[in-house]
């Protein structure tokens, strides 16, 4: 197994080392072929987490560029009759001065049940600040691209985050967000899991299905995210906007919620626990963070359950990583879908009561090979070097499944690791934002915070939760209800109110100073209400709007969030669709809401659109 893994290792430090010394003057020939779609992403070298040198597993060794300086191109195309051409570009620095062109060539693959290539290049040793073009075909389009600024003291950033677009179809919404999103020009758009529903299955139709979502972004005759704009007063059009993809459930397994087998009857032969599938299709089509970190999951094809026939040689990465952009940003794309964190639980059962191990043996050995609470501490607070919070202006984490959402059970058994090993490590490293989708439905939390001490004038009272999909049997404790169906919750002993939360020993409690997670409304998926599908009653708190929190349903919780990262602090803006017209009439548009962090305040504050001013949030 272990010649087997360093297969892919090998191939991609092979192609890392022709993208940087494939570069020159000399011009040689393009392809004849031009891009049907494109689009880029960042790359980052440094500082990567873990890594052990001495095997060359768990990761690559640093090098010395990060994402200011280095940028990932993909296009698709048909085949050149001479394969060396399929991806090979040319590209160069058009501003703030002007460079000679330079030749690279990257990577290509099949894109799977389809004609085309996926064609990937990495370009090192950019120049922050700058804008770039490149082309594919000798006299063909130009495209570009701005590399991120050196500090924000040289301008601020906007990204346009979103997730669930779940559906192969666009509807209405997914049309009107796709351009209210364009019109924003942001420096990046994040997508917080669950695109087209593939479930990792490489198929035709999943096939179709994300050559349509790549389409409707980035075709080159009219994708939503190709745009044109003012630099320093210079026109540029076709500047691609850099997409970032980070892994949801419906691109890692069967009937999707693969981690937790509670949630499913063993005893049933058909359809029985779903095999794992690799995150194929995720790596395919986007270096980040599938390729750029190189950590192997439990979904590497040695696992015991892994579905053979879904699994192409070479793919099949964990999906969690981070790109630092100088020392304002260090973004965090972490995967809460299928990654194991914390030890394995021992003696779990499904919801009639059965053992796991009885019909999986293989279930409380076979952990992740790489545990992301461990690369999390590692990255965050190295132990040769300065903690994170003291080195980025900006830690900005992301993942896919609610751990705040007032949906489903997302406060019991499925997420209670991960309270206890990422919230103490990022809260301690100064994160004020957190992003991330899942329960359909619009989320903003009240400020938190996290800490070892339990307060004043509380007790612990537990709060079980019961499932909305099927009946818990009597075969479970009371003992084993209190483990995995229940949750602490702090309770004020005078009022008898919740006041916030207790998980392996840390206390989440309402801080107007604190961290604020936000959710999200999806993109074109169905809507859900809070409170529902077994995931209501206690887990409201988080949402308690006199404490600034709010949450809803409907189609009134499409949106995106617009953040703008600034020196001074970062502002959060939720924008329904049908503010469309007034952006594309160069008006006001009137947000779901506005609120920011003032870094010199050291407070949240809130937008109030009536009176025009900051008030306290």
């Amino acid at each position: 197994m272990f010649k087997y893994l360093l297969k892919p290792l090998f191939f991609l430090f092979l192609s890392v080392f022709f993208i940087t010394a494939g570069c020159d003057s000399s011009a040689p020939p393009l392809g004849q072929q031009e891009a049907l779609r494109t689009y880029t992403e960042f790359a980052d070298g440094t500082h990567r987490g873990m890594f052990d040198p001495a095997t060359e597993e768990k990761g690559y060794p640093d090098e010395d560029y990060d994402a200011t300086t280095a940028m990932v191109i993909n296009w698709h195309r048909m085949p050149e009759e001479n394969s060396e051409l399929d991806s090979r570009l040319r590209y160069r620095k058009v501003h703030p001065s002007v460079s000679t062109w330079q030749t690279a060539n990257g990577e290509s693959f099949e894109f799977w049940y389809r004609e085309e290539r996926v064609n990937r290049v990495v370009l090192t040793g950019l120049q922050p600040g700058s804008v770039y073009e490149y082309k594919v075909r000798e006299e063909g389009e130009v495209f570009r691209f701005q590399t991120m600024p050196s500090s924000l003291d040289e301008r601020p950033l906007r990204i346009v985050m979103t997730a669930d677009h779940q559906s192969p179809d666009w509807n209405r919404f997914a049309h009107d967000n796709a351009r209210m999103a364009a019109l924003q020009q942001p420096d990046m758009f994040i997508v917080a899991g669950d695109f087209v529903n593939d479930e990792g299955n490489v198929s035709p139709e999943n096939a179709q299905r994300w050559a349509r979502y790549l389409d409707q972004l980035y075709n080159t005759e009219d994708g939503y995210f190709l745009y044109e704009k003012e630099i320093d007063g210079r026109h540029f059009d076709n500047l691609v906007i850099p997409h970032l993809s980070v892994l949801g459930n419906h691109e890692t397994g069967q009937r999707n919620h693969i981690r937790w087998p509670a949630c499913v009857n063993t005893g049933m032969q058909e359809p029985g626990y779903p095999q794992f599938v690799a995150a194929n299709w995720m790596q395919l089509l986007f270096h980040w963070p599938y390729s750029s970190e190189g950590f192997y999951s439990e979904f590497h094809p040695g696992h015991p359950n892994m579905d053979p026939e879904q699994v192409r040689e070479g793919f099949g990465k964990g999906g969690f990583g981070k790109l630092s952009f100088g020392d304002y940003l260090l973004l965090i794309g972490l995967d809460n879908s299928q990654n194991w964190e914390g030890v394995p639980d021992t003696g779990l059962k499904d919801w009639e009561g059965n053992l796991i191990t009885e019909q999986w043996p293989w279930f409380e050995t076979h952990h992740s090979a790489v545990r992301q609470d461990q690369w999390l501490k590692n990255l965050l607070e190295p132990e040769d070097g300065p903690p994170a919070g003291e080195r980025y202006q900006h830690i900005l984490p992301v993942w896919h499944r609610g751990l705040f959402g007032t949906v489903r059970l997302n406060m019991s058994l499925k997420n209670r690791e991960l309270f206890s090993n990422w919230l103490p490590l990022l809260y301690r490293n100064g994160v004020r934002l957190i992003k991330e989708g899942h329960d359909h439905i619009y989320t903003r939390t009240v400020p938190l915070n996290i800490t070892t001490e339990q307060p004043e004038n509380t007790t612990i009272e537990k709060v079980y939760y019961e499932p909305s999909t099927w009946e818990l049997t009597s075969n479970l404790s009371e003992a084993y209800l209190d483990e995995y169906y229940a949750v602490n919750t702090l309770v004020d002993v005078n009022t008898g109110e919740i006041t916030g939360w207790e998980y392996g020993g840390y206390y989440s409690t309402y801080d107007p100073e604190g961290m604020i997670a936000i959710g999200h409304g999806g993109w074109a998926a169905g809507r859900r209400d809070p409170g529902g599908r077994g995931g209501g009653n206690a887990g409201l708190w988080f949402v308690d709007e006199e404490k600034g929190g709010e949450s809803f349903g409907g189609e009134e919780s499409f949106h995106i969030s617009v953040v703008e990262l600034a020196a001074d602090g970062l502002t959060v803006t939720a924008l329904h669709p049908d503010q469309l017209p007034a952006i594309e009439n160069r008006e006001d548009p009137e947000p779901i809401h506005t609120f920011r962090w003032s870094q010199p305040e050291n407070a949240w504050l809130s937008y109030d659109r009536d009176t025009g001013e900051w008030k306290a949030y």
